[in-house]
């Protein structure tokens, strides 16, 4: 890949929602990560600006493959923030890239269950980023409403993990 069509992918990345961006092919690999800062995400206004999209351009063979389903990704995005249909809905976010963990141990029950109402600064998981066990808790008092992650798997900066309602 040239240096100007490199340059053109970290600007499009740049001016996007987008935190993640990969594209492999059989001679090179590109990984962008935008998720430098570690802000929680509290409410649903927020939710598009921390949403993490990874765009595969494995079999993408020109610019405007990639661009195209870059904006297609951009744009399904904006749509599903403006199809939420509980405006009294908050999210508890991810702010670090890891795996996600709903309790202490495997032999452990989790720490929170949908429909469980829990105070502020109460432990709702756990991601793990570089053998670091980085407990995530609740900004405020709040009922689960739903899990958005499952155990053991990879969650990114800015992904939501919870659904929740203040209480």
């Amino acid at each position: 890949m040239r240096f100007d069509e490199v340059k053109e992918l970290i600007e499009l990345i740049n001016s996007s929602n987008l935190s993640y961006f990969e594209m492999r092919d059989e001679k090179e690999f590109i990984k962008m990560d935008k998720s430098i800062t570690r802000n929680y995400s509290s409410n649903n206004n927020d939710l598009c600006d921390n949403n993490s999209k990874k765009i595969d351009v494995n079999n993408s063979s020109n610019d405007a493959d990639i661009k195209t389903e870059f904006k297609e990704n951009v744009e399904e995005n904006n749509v599903s923030q403006n199809n939420d249909d509980a405006t009294d809905m908050e999210v508890i976010s991810s702010p670090i890239v890891g795996t996600f963990y709903e309790a202490m141990s495997p032999d452990d029950g989790p720490f929170v269950s949908i429909g469980q109402k829990i105070s502020k600064g109460e432990v709702v998981c756990i991601v793990e980023a570089m053998k670091l066990m980085n407990e995530i808790s609740a900004e405020f008092d709040c009922e689960i409403v739903s899990v958005l992650s499952e155990n053991g798997k990879m969650v990114q900066y800015g992904e939501p993990l919870f659904k929740v309602r203040r209480v």
